[in-house]
């Protein structure tokens, strides 16, 4: 797990490009806490900071390939690379290290972009072919790892792990897409290829970008995965977990109240043949989450540590917005939980992606059971009014009585219903509720059309919710803050439950089986019976996520006092004045939970605005905002642009 950023060039380099290379390696420094190098060629330009975890003497990077035709910067893990190196080898190809890095190089050289096909892992990777002139930038099928470019002004393509990469390259402060925001506070989570950042896009998991000095660039998916003998349920996640072992440090494993870690760390277990170490945050759904968790250790013969969610302070806030580079919700959990395991190992496995891959949310049953309704059009109608008439009634729009009689009303079209169901609000009504100048004045997408025109095929809604989540909800929002928290830290987190194999097994069993014996991990419950006792399978499930309420009013205080101001709020142009005085006002009920999750977003793109936009360093930024009475005078806070950048 690494950072990685560089350029390709049409017109050649220049020695001007070894600073802004130099500026992208510092702006990636805390994923790559091993080194950091950079290297310039003709036409391009490539920086890689590194943790090591495999190789640890010979794999550092950028990586010349031992025919000294290709060089390559790359993040993340290839699980199954000692197979493919020994294949490299037997056909006689020159290998100079033991790293993973080398034999994408090899495998690119000796067949070409079809021999990513037998990469198993995570990864993001720029490789550059001196022969022919031709770049490429490839992430991984499921979007595991990050990858952000844009084209300047000159026709360079920039790239990076992180948007601030690229920024840091072009030297200059960000500019806000008020689209890909206004979906970000539909969805709660950035969608599809974007990025907050106008200019800087995303690509797409399991794409390849190659660039040509002649000729535009070009985007073709990796090619077909390559399954050789696919096996049981029970066999694909042993096989899984015992893969993502692969490393040449120690592997740790986070440790929750639920199945999944714990089936994660039965198996991890199993296949090193010894203890290891595990991880818990006392935080979630459940307050006997930690309890539940040492328990399992116990149960699982495996050591455990346990820490609290420390009080959240205006630095470390901002911070975390920082790394993270868009608001999120539920990412204070991830990012204390890998600061605290960071003090013990480098790598740690996580139970991430079994709720998704197995329907384990609410959501996924109740999306089951609204489509085994068969309603008449006047059950339809009647949904609507009663929407309308409880949103004349409620002092708040987007109640939750209200968006349950907006279901009842679209029980057909199936995009619709799961985005109310995860509380898509957009309408004309509610854009003049919410938003500022600046947003109403913007050319917004409708969140709904989009969703339907990102919504899979198929007469399944059930299935179309999963497929749906796992390339949109997993990518940008679970795995997203997974990885920025994670390597602000320099901690390299694996997701056994996010295996190419072992998601192919699953749908393969999935569309099978009548879509009901599917509900609430059910068949993942079966399975795991020959690995963990029941006293831990028969726990009901928690969640790992702040009661959003309580939590506003108990530790963000300060911060709504300092962010949300009418003068603040004025000033940014984003949201309406009286909407977030009416917000501020509520008192924490769990009926307003979905408004105190706008205010947290609210505070976070005031914050966004000035940490990117205006370009203020985080310290300044803390400073100001724990300084009493400065509130928020503009005279004091107003002033030149510069790039972006942190003090940690």
């Amino acid at each position: 797990m690494c950072g990685i950023a560089g350029f390709f060039s049409t017109s050649g380099t220049t020695p001007e490009d070894d600073h802004r290379l130099q500026s992208a390696a510092l702006a990636l420094a805390h994923r790559g806490p091993d080194g950091r190098a950079s290297v310039r060629l003709a036409h391009a330009g490539l920086v890689h900071a590194r943790l090591a975890v495999i190789d640890l003497e010979g794999g550092d990077q950028p990586m010349r390939s031992g025919t000294g035709r290709c060089m390559i910067v790359f993040n993340g893990e290839i699980y199954n690379y000692e197979a493919l190196r020994a294949q490299l080898s037997a056909g006689g190809y020159p290998l100079r290290t033991h790293s993973d890095t080398e034999v994408v190089m090899g495998l690119y050289e000796t067949v070409g972009v079809a021999g990513f096909a037998r990469l198993r892992g995570m990864y993001a990777f720029a490789l550059w072919d001196g022969a022919n002139d031709t770049g490429l930038l490839v992430r991984d099928r499921v979007g595991i790892k990050p990858m952000f470019f844009g084209t300047d002004a000159a026709g360079v393509l920039r790239f990076g792990s992180e948007a601030k990469a690229v920024l840091a390259q072009q030297a200059q402060t960000a500019k806000l897409s008020e689209g890909a925001l206004h979906l970000l506070l539909n969805f709660r989570y950035v969608v599809a290829e974007q990025s907050l950042f106008d200019g800087i896009q995303q690509l797409a998991p399991g794409t390849i970008l190659t660039w040509r000095r002649d000729r535009a660039f070009t985007l073709q998916p990796l090619p077909a995965e390559l399954f050789s003998g696919l096996g049981s349920l029970a066999d694909e996640l042993a096989d899984s977990v015992r893969a993502h072992l692969t490393a040449d440090v120690e592997v740790g494993a986070y440790l929750s109240g639920g199945i999944d870690s714990a089936i994660v760390v039965a198996l991890a277990r199993s296949a090193l043949g010894h203890s290891l170490q595990t991880f818990t945050l006392e935080v979630g759904d459940d307050p006997a989450e930690a309890r539940n968790a040492a328990t399992s250790a116990g149960l699982l013969e495996v050591d455990n540590a346990v820490a609290g969610l420390p009080a959240p302070s205006a630095h470390s806030l901002l911070r975390l917005l920082w790394h993270l580079e868009t608001p999120k919700i539920n990412a204070l959990q991830s990012s204390a939980l890998a600061g605290f395991t960071r003090r013990k190992v480098k790598v740690t496995l996580s139970g991430l992606g079994g709720d998704e891959l197995f329907y384990g949310y609410n959501a996924h049953r109740w999306m089951y059971w609204a489509s085994r309704l068969h309603p008449t059009a006047g059950f339809r109608v009647l949904g609507r009014s009663s929407a309308k008439i409880l949103g004349a009634l409620s002092a708040l729009p987007n109640s939750d009585p209200q968006r349950a009689a907006q279901i009842m009303g679209s029980v057909g079209c199936w995009s619709r219903v799961y985005g109310l169901m995860r509380n898509v609000w957009d309408s004309p009504s509610m854009r003049r509720w919410l938003y500022g100048p600046r947003m109403l004045d913007a050319k917004l997408p409708d969140a709904f059309d989009w969703l339907d025109s990102a919504w899979p095929a198929g007469p399944d809604p059930l299935r179309a919710m999963a497929d749906f989540e796992w390339r949109n909800k997993m990518v940008n929002d679970l795995l997203w803050h997974e990885d920025r928290a994670s390597m602000a830290e320099g901690l390299e987190v694996r997701v056994p439950f996010a295996d190419a194999r072992l998601h192919a097994v699953v749908r393969e069993l999935q569309a099978q089986t009548p879509s009901a014996a599917e509900l609430g991990k059910s068949r993942l419950r079966s399975v795991a019976r020959q690995w963990l006792p029941d006293s831990i399978l028969n726990r009901p499930k928690s969640g790992f996520q702040l009661d959003a309420t309580s939590f506003m009013g108990r530790e963000m205080g300060a911060a709504i006092d300092y962010w949300l101001t009418d003068e603040c709020v004025r000033r940014h142009a984003m949201f309406n004045p009286a909407t977030v005085r009416q917000l501020r006002d509520l008192s924490p009920q769990r009926r307003s939970r979905w408004h105190s999750f706008m205010l947290w977003l609210m505070i976070q793109v005031h914050q966004w605005l000035e940490l990117f936009e205006e370009g203020i360093p985080v310290s300044e930024l803390a400073a100001r905002s724990e300084q009493p009475g400065t509130g928020s005078n503009a005279a004091n806070r107003l002033r030149p642009a510069r790039a972006a950048s942190v003090s940690q």
